[in-house]
């Protein structure tokens, strides 16, 4: 196996270029939903890849991470045309330094939370915010809606616990303060 860091190995690299294009144009063309979803399932299958890459139900996945990143290759370059040559040029130079093994931005780190004793029919979101929000807020709408709420350490990840109508209802409710804090 593979010793380096997985957030090292070119699939990842590539995928992280992807995310941050991705990222840069959602900001002036709305992107479908399938292209983020084969984004999102692109990371998910690396990370399934790379924990055993010679262990062989992962091994298989190779070419269906390949595809999916190829793809969403594909359709955001398409979409970075209309951004200009140089745009392009620069997008298709990060994407060929991660694809060999280069790192062009800092990996992403993504904690995954699990609570021990949490109902199992619970759904959950997490939102990550650039700055630490006022928890009173947040403390006073999950209580009233019922729903359970986590602060990471650093009080810019919340993460909501509850059934998916209470976690709703509470995302109405918390929508204006969002707004605030874009």
């Amino acid at each position: 196996m593979d010793n380096r860091d997985s957030t090292q190995h070119p699939l990842y690299l590539k995928w992280t270029v992807l995310d941050h294009l991705l990222k840069v144009l959602t900001k002036t063309y709305e992107i479908p939903k399938n292209i983020i979803k084969d984004l999102q399932l692109a990371r998910a299958l690396t990370n399934f890849y790379l924990e055993n890459p010679e262990e062989p139900d992962r091994y298989a996945e190779l070419p269906r991470i390949n595809g999916l990143l190829r793809d969403v290759e594909q359709y955001l370059m398409l979409i970075s045309k209309s951004q200009g040559e140089e745009f392009v040029k620069e997008w298709e130079e990060k994407i060929l330094l991660a694809s060999q093994g280069k790192e062009v931005f800092k990996p992403i780190k993504i904690q995954s939370k699990f609570i021990a004793g949490m109902p199992a029919n619970f759904d959950f979101v997490r939102f990550n915010f650039k700055e630490p929000i006022a928890e009173e807020r947040f403390i006073e709408v999950c209580e009233y809606e019922n729903v359970i709420i986590e602060f990471d350490d650093n009080d810019t990840s919340i993460f909501v616990f509850g059934e998916k109508p209470q976690i709703t209802s509470a995302l109405k409710e918390l929508s204006p303060f969002f707004a605030e804090q874009m």
